[in-house]
């Protein structure tokens, strides 16, 4: 359901059908079921008399607590856009990038099939979603990702490059971020089943 033109999102919706428990108000409780939903926005189906601007609070299985402010209402739900802190949000898209590329999830979840070996002071351009680019330097590295100590942190789920190798930003560490290449994801696949290029969200 598009109920928001996409080109007025921030963020990508991921299509995910869940039971939902949705309190509003902090007072009534409903039983609902998500529709879609984005780092920044969500979309869920319930028999409930709300209005643009109630607060809600949404708990859906295997995701992270959702709190928010009710934006768009519709006869059989409404959309919901969030209120959440930077790291829980770097959470939120984590736990959706998984969703979003199930072929790669061993990979995204930073299950190793390959070992990681330190590197020696290596340094390598990383070039960002914007454009720009940086200088970072590698902690760590196998043929399945790499992680880096940066002066900067692009976002989770970020398409970037690192050197000349395609990644998707994973998760931030204390000193930088780690990233999954997308080849090496492609070439575990491949034997099995056509591979879908990673999508962001």
């Amino acid at each position: 359901m598009n109920f928001i033109k996409a080109d007025q999102r921030r963020y990508r919706r991921v299509p995910l059908e869940l039971p939902a428990r949705i309190i509003v108000n902090g007072i009534d409780e409903y039983d609902g079921r998500l529709i879609n939903i984005s780092p920044g926005d969500l979309c869920v189906m319930v028999d409930a008399e709300v209005v643009k601007g109630d607060a809600a609070v949404i708990y859906v299985s295997g995701l992270d607590v959702i709190e928010g402010r009710i934006v768009r209402t519709f006869p059989d739900g409404f959309s919901l856009s969030f209120l959440l802190s930077r790291r829980r949000r770097n959470l939120l898209t984590e736990q959706l990038m998984l969703r979003a590329n199930p072929n790669f999830s061993a990979g995204l979840a930073d299950r190793r099939t390959a070992p990681r070996h330190r590197a020696a002071e290596q340094r390598m351009v990383c070039r960002l979603p914007d454009g720009g680019s940086l200088f970072v330097r590698v902690l760590d590295q196998s043929v399945e990702g790499v992680s880096v100590e940066s002066p900067r942190k692009p976002a989770v789920g970020s398409a970037i490059h690192i050197g000349r190798q395609r990644a998707v930003v994973l998760r931030h560490t204390p000193r930088g971020f780690v990233a999954v290449y997308e080849q090496a994801a492609k070439e575990r696949t491949s034997n099995e089943a056509p591979a879908p290029k990673l999508r962001a969200v």
